[in-house]
């Protein structure tokens, strides 16, 4: 059997803190915590793409002489040749994503038509269904396929109950984050694996794994997917990624 390794995310130190290091080859997640009042500034033309998950807090990012904010969720990707600075307006925590350049990015980037800066707010994410996931299902394309060369996340909300069907997709090499509100059960070859607030594990890659949520119990994650062979897995995205069209929110549905 293989070791599932899920670890909870401290938030309460100011120093970055990195995990799960070496699970996907060229992704290094870092956890941010910044109070209030505070700024931290990421460099450029560092070898890796800065994308970032700002999760709770009201912040200010600046890059290339222009400012974006928001208050809620979002997701923010600046261009690799620009420094970010990052400005706390209220306590905030965000994820870090940094994921290695190849120098065959710049014609991927300019084949996906790519503007930087990446700046999505979570409610204005692009919806999606895949043949996993019930009707019921809220899932959110945060950084869209052919954005970012080799890598996308989005994420997946319902309540119980509801069941993402286990699957497998040994193109797609995968991580979860859970967003602070969540509790589930994760399903993996054959297994089951209590997933609550703010942790982050790597989903064996080929795995057969899906979710579960029961009663009243909020199911929100996150999944980060990394794509060892660049084609197979946007043929799979293409296939199982299906736009709705639509812009549901629970709270407008419960």
């Amino acid at each position: 059997m293989v070791e599932i390794k899920k670890i909870k995310i401290d938030f309460s130190n100011v120093s970055a803190k990195p995990y799960c290091q070496s699970d996907i080859a060229g992704l290094h997640p870092i956890a941010h915590m910044i109070p209030a009042g505070n700024e931290i500034e990421l460099p450029a033309n560092c070898g890796y793409y800065h994308i970032i998950v700002k999760t709770l807090g009201e912040a200010v990012f600046v890059t290339d002489g222009k400012q974006y904010s928001s208050d809620g969720k979002l997701s923010f990707v600046p261009a690799p040749d620009k420094p970010l600075t990052v400005k706390a307006v209220t306590d905030t925590f965000m994820m870090e994503f940094c994921f290695d350049t190849k120098p065959e990015d710049t014609d991927d980037l300019k084949a996906f038509g790519t503007q930087f800066p990446v700046f999505v707010p979570y409610q204005q994410s692009i919806q999606y269904i895949d043949p996993n996931k019930s009707e019921k299902t809220i899932s959110r394309m945060m950084i869209p396929h052919k954005i970012i060369p080799r890598f996308t996340m989005g994420s997946v909300e319902s309540y119980g109950y509801d069941l993402v069907r286990p699957h497998a997709h040994p193109m797609l090499d995968q991580l979860f984050y859970s967003f602070p509100e969540n509790k589930m059960e994760l399903l993996i070859d054959g297994e089951r694996y209590p997933m609550g607030s703010s942790e982050i594990m790597h989903i064996p890659l080929g795995s057969d794994h899906g979710v579960e949520v029961t009663g009243d119990d909020h199911l929100h994650y996150m999944w980060i997917d990394v794509m060892p062979d660049q084609e197979a897995g946007l043929k799979r995205l293409d296939f199982s990624h299906r736009p709705t069209g639509l812009n549901r929110d629970f709270e407008q549905e419960r």
